[in-house]
């Protein structure tokens, strides 16, 4: 049994004393735990706290727990709610879709949630035995498991260590998961969210009983981590759980995360009554036809949810969940402000949809943009290309030339931790640091206080965790140190191996969690000779962890060395919270849906998982990124073709093979969807067109207007060079040919034909160059060849350079004449070759000419 795997290990025996609830009586039995300091616990498991929610109940609200005669013996666990487990029976296919770390955990905690039932309301108390003998009445703490809305349960969640250690009673809840949990109405006459209803029912029956279990009514904190701190937050939303509960705890989820709320579970259940063959036109017919069905065949159909969201989960149904939390928590709800909130994260968040190959040797960015395509195409519905980009800008390393793939990996799960997690708890702190507070009377004083915020960062790795210690703490070690699995060799699926300064940390976050559940304060010091290591009064007792506000935002990092740190990844943060939402903006009605589309959306290769299907011809569904932009299913309809018709809405991709998952039957929808694309084709490939013009045009203008300006320089150049070197030969008196120079300005392009008299050559002759005062009458002619009379370019290269050929003519020889022609004041001689076939004189180069005065 999975009882023999959770105390087994430890002294059990019956408790002498029954406990007399309103439904019956009960008897459960004495843990006696392996270290001086943690007291025995009194365990009571397999509590019911509601009716089986089968048969004519399935989909139905919880109902009262049916009485029982008799003492009834809490010594075993009573089944978890029907669910499917991830598939971890193959090592190497499970590897391919999650690091090996999550694959050793999920394998430890599979096993206790393999007895299912329909008969899964049940709760496990685990309350100190002093506070039984001696009537004493200790806070309480109400476990909301996590991980996800399909599979999970309370069972696994061994609440003895932190009773133990922290003087408290620990409840841990199993409630419906899935489609029995969360199953829409399609038809808004009925009403879902039957999971949530599941833990009101619990908080009902704690109300009424956990007296009896030395608990107290009115000091009981809920604490949950993932999808079970997001069920939280939508409890200090509801009018249903009013009273219920007194304070908060929110680890590494809110209802603001864009898988907190089921947005399209009307779709996904179309589907199911499309296989099972139920009516879906009125939702009393389909849910009396899922009543029907055999619990396996709804079990056995496949759904395919978009990476990032739910399928089925809570849903804003105006009773449980008035309205979205965003717009409750904004319009400062007394609701959300009456209570205490602890809440935080870990430094990794986003990290076990990848495989054990990425995790150890990274990733390319090619496989980088697939997830982060992913991502975006799910989360939001305009800008999404401009989104993608500015995420790919955002959490790119550009101190560094060359990019690792292991930095490439650690930047992606940043960004996919942010986006779910992180931003959007932040957010949730910010409305409730931010929003006026009522006073909150205890039972216990007359005294007032306002309700406070409180931010951590779990940042601490353990040194023999299951992951990569390059990394960090990763979502959900946290866990193990609030339930004190360090002081114990083993508990429950938690590892078993940890170090002594592992222990003390354990009970640093068992003493500040229990602190926050008795007094709403964490920092209040442990008392004098109650065994508290004196490790960790050295440790802390300096460390004062402040309340969290907007402005300063501080926050304590939580590690071997604990310290007080404000403004928790501002640049990054402030992207989610003040870019993003400018950017996911409709803008223009007029503008096309295509503009707000992914590059290249249609592309199935350029995605790696399962994505929402975009229905041919219409926008985007509505956005799920409840942090980023509020609207619920109903929000710009405007965009949405009627997705009852189109039940199936995702499109499942990887690497291997490309599955397009529709039901579309209307032929010519996929026309329909082309004709916008092809159309914004043409536009985009005219717009290019006229571009490349005008840049060419460009380039030719600016060409002419660069040579022009060169031209008159070589001019002015070379006749004050000339003049120049005519007045030093006439003061010094020398001979011409005994003083050589060189004239080296003349390095810039010039025409040749503005320099030379009009001449024939015959194959060899002398060009003379004429003085530049009389370039200008020789520009329009031309040179020509006394044998084809052809036009052609030329182009001279001399100054002792190497003669070149160079299209029309072959400079073979270029050498200074000794004695130049009284006429001319430089003279050249050089042997042309003019080729046939150019049309037309062009320029000819010359940049530069020996010679001597």
């Amino acid at each position: 049994m999975v009882i023999s795997r959770h105390i087994d290990s430890d002294s059990k025996t019956l408790s002498s004393r029954v406990v007399n609830t309103h439904y019956g009586s009960l008897r459960g039995f004495i843990s006696s735990l392996p270290s001086r300091q943690l007291q025995p616990i009194e365990v009571f498991l397999g509590v019911p706290y509601a009716g089986a929610p089968k048969g004519p109940l399935r989909f139905m609200p919880p109902v009262t727990s049916p009485h029982w005669k008799g003492v009834r013996l809490a010594d075993h666990f009573s089944p978890v709610c029907p669910q499917k487990l991830p598939n971890v029976a193959n090592e190497t296919e499970a590897l391919k879709r999650m690091p090996l770390g999550r694959f050793q955990y999920l394998r430890r905690l599979l096993p206790y949630l393999a007895n299912q039932s329909e008969d899964c309301l049940y709760l496990n108390i685990y309350a100190p035995q002093s506070v039984g003998k001696g009537g004493l009445k200790v806070p309480v703490m109400v476990y909301i498991h996590g991980e996800s809305y399909e599979w999970n349960a309370g069972n696994p969640y061994d609440g003895r260590v932190l009773a133990s250690y922290g003087n408290v009673v620990v409840v841990t809840i199993n409630y419906r998961l899935g489609i029995l949990g969360f199953l829409p109405a399609v038809d808004r006459s009925a009403r879902g969210n039957y999971g949530l209803m599941d833990q009101v029912a619990a908080l009902h029956w704690i109300q009424e009983n956990i007296a009896e279990f030395g608990g107290d009514a009115d000091n009981v904190t809920i604490f949950g981590h993932g999808h079970g701190a997001a069920c939280v937050n939508l409890l200090m939303l509801s009018p249903m759980a009013k009273g219920l509960f007194h304070r908060a705890i929110m680890q590494s989820g809110s209802s603001l995360s864009p898988w907190a709320i089921a947005r399209d579970a009307i779709t996904h259940t179309l589907h199911i009554a499309r296989v099972l063959d139920c009516p879906a036109q009125h939702n009393t017919a389909l849910v009396e036809c899922l009543r029907k069905r055999d619990l396996q065949e709804i079990m056995d159909v496949e759904i395919q949810t978009p990476d990032y969201l739910s399928a089925f989960g809570p849903t804003v149904d105006g009773i449980v969940l008035p309205q979205n939390p965003s717009e409750i928590m904004e319009r400062n709800s007394a609701l959300f402000t009456q209570y205490d909130l602890l809440f935080g994260a870990t430094r990794v968040e986003s990290y076990f949809q990848f495989s054990a190959y990425e995790e150890k040797f990274g990733m390319d960015s090619e496989k980088r943009d697939k997830v982060l395509r992913t991502m975006v195409r799910n989360l939001f519905t305009y800008h999404l290309q401009e989104i993608f980009l500015t995420i790919v800008n955002e959490y790119m390393d550009w101190s560094r030339p060359f990019l690792h793939a292991s930095d490439i990996f650690d930047g992606t799960i940043d960004a996919i931790g942010d986006a779910l997690v992180v931003a959007p708890i932040i957010r949730v702190g910010s409305f409730h640091s931010g929003n006026p507070r009522d006073t909150y009377q205890y039972s216990s004083s007359s005294t007032s206080r306002e309700k406070k915020s409180f931010f951590y960062v779990f940042g601490y790795q353990s040194e023999y965790g299951d992951y990569s210690s390059r990394l960090g703490a990763v979502t959900g070690e946290d866990l193990a140190y609030v339930f004190g699995a360090p002081l114990l060799t083993s508990l429950s699926h938690f590892a078993n191996n940890y170090t002594k300064a592992e222990v003390t940390l354990s009970e640093i976050l068992m003493l500040q969690w229990t602190n926050f559940a008795k007094f709403g304060d964490p920092n209040v010091s442990p008392p004098e000779g109650d065994g508290q290591s004196e490790n960790l009064k050295g440790r802390y007792e300096k460390v004062n962890w402040p309340a969290y506000e907007p402005v300063h935002q501080k926050y304590l990092s939580i590690s071997m060395k604990p310290r007080v740190r404000d403004h928790y990844h501002a640049h990054r943060l402030s992207y989610w919270l003040n870019l993003i939402p400018r950017l996911h903006s409709s803008g223009d009605a007029n503008v096309s849906v295509q503009h707000h589309r992914l590059h290249d959306h249609d592309n199935p290769l350029s995605y790696d998982g399962t994505v929402r299907n975009l229905p041919g011809g219409a926008g985007p569904f509505p956005s799920t990124l409840s942090p980023f932009g509020n609207g619920d299913a109903n929000e710009h309809l405007d965009l949405i073709n009627d997705t009852k018709n189109d039940a199936n809405i995702s499109l499942k991709f990887d690497s291997k093979e490309v599955e397009m998952i529709s039901n579309r039957e209307d032929g010519n929808s996929s026309q329909s969807a082309r004709n916008p694309q092809q159309l914004y084709s043409t536009a985009l490939i005219i717009t290019i067109a006229v571009g490349c013009t005008l840049l060419v045009l460009n380039v030719v203008i600016f060409a002419g207007i660069y040579y022009q300006k060169e031209k008159e320089s070589l001019e002015k150049k070379l006749q004050k060079k000339f003049y120049q070197e005519k007045r030093s030969d006439d003061e010094e008196g020398q001979p011409s040919s005994e003083k050589p120079f060189l004239v080296k300005d003349l390095s810039s392009s010039m025409m040749l034909n503005q320099y030379c008299s009009q001449q024939e050559f015959d194959g060899s002759q002398t060009l003379d160059l004429v003085q530049p005062s009389k370039v200008k009458q020789y520009q329009n002619q031309t040179l020509s060849s006394a044998n084809s009379r052809e036009s052609c370019d030329s182009q001279y290269h001399m100054s002792s350079r190497t003669p070149q050929s160079e299209k029309g003519i072959s400079v073979r020889e270029a050498q200074p004449l000794l004695t130049p022609p009284s006429s001319n004041p430089h003279t050249i001689t050089a042997t042309v070759d003019c080729l046939q076939g150019w049309p037309n004189a062009q320029e000819m180069s010359v940049f530069g000419i020996d010679g001597r005065n």
